[in-house]
């Protein structure tokens, strides 16, 4: 169809142009927001990682009028320019129902607790120098990171991170169930060629509420698994609880999970994911 006065070519370009900037545009400003998952007994970051150009923004949120959530810098090259968002050290730094964004000024990796929750709720923002921005990509599961780049019409869209030993982005090469049932967490992780005799390590980590006896910390052991000379291909993995998960599990017939999956390459940077996991007698 011709449009008047304007040639078909230029007219099929301009149409394009209005379907794609939005999504550019959306990219250039991800959203990280506090949520509550497994009734109410874990809590985290969704998605827990963004990565934006230097001097960009990230906007974090607690849309829950009932559950305080707040933002502790605990790893940065430098102190964000937040406005709107609770930040401090301690839990009465923090609010409900709050929306505000943080400002990096600096390159580097920013790597944030939540000021009521500690490490259960780990986030991390990456700071590209070279101008590059991306941005969160929404539906993965919780205490996912899935990023993707902001690409050129008709560009072909990176498969994922150069030399990662994942893959495919951490959506879709680590496969774990948010319900799972007995005293084992069940998953597996598709290890690219970069991965190969890199190290393996899950942690299971419980509210210390939830285990009897835990150290006061925001979250106590639950199961760990360590695995060596990793090979490409599937690598399926098997967790057990510890005693005193064990205990806890048969005692309230379910246990709310935050699983620390990490690989360690022998070469380049370590990649950290942590999901959620409702498990149940």
């Amino acid at each position: 169809m011709r449009v008047k006065g304007v040639p078909l070519g230029l007219a099929t370009l301009l149409g394009a142009a209005v379907v794609v900037l939005p999504a550019v545009a959306s990219s250039e400003a991800p959203t990280i927001s506090a949520v509550n998952t497994g009734g109410g007994y874990y809590h985290a970051w969704s998605p827990a990682t963004a990565t934006i150009a230097e001097g960009g923004t990230v906007t974090l949120k607690n849309e829950s009028a009932t559950v305080p959530h707040g933002v502790r810098w605990v790893s940065s090259p430098a102190t964000p320019a937040c406005t709107g968002v609770p930040v401090g050290t301690m839990p009465a730094q923090s609010g409900t129902s709050w929306s505000g964004t943080c400002t990096f000024t600096a390159p580097g990796t920013y790597t944030f607790y939540c000021t009521v929750h500690g490490p259960e709720m780990t986030g991390t923002i990456t700071v590209n120098a070279n101008g590059t921005t991306t941005g969160t990509t929404p539906g993965g599961p919780v205490g996912t990171t899935t990023t993707g780049t902001a690409t050129a019409p008709g560009a072909q869209e990176p498969a994922g991170p150069s030399g990662s030993p994942l893959a495919g982005s951490a959506s879709s090469a680590i496969r774990l169930a948010r319900l799972q049932r007995g005293g084992a967490v069940r998953g597996a992780i598709a290890v690219s060629e970069a991965g190969s005799g890199g190290r393996l390590q899950v942690d299971l980590l419980a509210r210390r509420a939830s285990l009897a006896g835990a150290p006061h910390a925001p979250l106590a052991s639950a199961g760990r698994l360590v695995r060596s000379s990793l090979r490409p291909g599937v690598v399926s993995f098997k967790v057990q609880l510890n005693a005193r998960a064990t205990r806890a599990l048969r005692a309230h017939h379910r246990l709310a999970l935050s699983v620390r999956i990490v690989i360690r390459p022998l070469h380049g940077p370590p990649v950290t994911v942590t999901r959620a996991v409702l498990l149940r007698s």
